[in-house]
């Protein structure tokens, strides 16, 4: 099955909701997902925390789902404010350093 899964970026002057591209997601790792956060004490800080201890595999899947996405709203912002740097191709931004919370999908609550 396919899936978005929607990601909370706070920016400098409001925080945004996006989505992230299509991920295809198999009948197991579905399963996995909802076991997970099932488990996790830690719900608040969404799903990504949640995968990259406990299903570094799945982590990295969805990883290249938000990516770019999440690289575009920041960039953007950056722009607009003048943190981002005009003359590097990706902007100088370390992905490292992006806050985000990718919000747990309907089907794993």
């Amino acid at each position: 099955m396919k899936f978005r899964f929607k990601l909370f970026v706070p920016l400098t002057y409001k925080d945004v909701e996006i989505e992230s591209e299509e991920v295809e997601l198999n009948n197991k790792e579905i399963t996995l997902i909802k076991c997970l956060v099932n488990q996790s004490p830690n719900k608040e800080y969404g799903l990504m925390s949640i995968l990259e201890n406990n299903a570094p595999e799945l982590y990295e899947k969805l990883w290249k789902a938000i990516e770019k996405p999440l690289y575009n709203a920041v960039v953007e912002d950056g722009r607009k404010n003048g943190y981002v740097d005009e003359e590097n191709v990706d902007g100088g931004l370390d992905m490292d350093c992006v806050d985000f919370i990718c919000k747990i999908p309907d089907f794993a609550k």
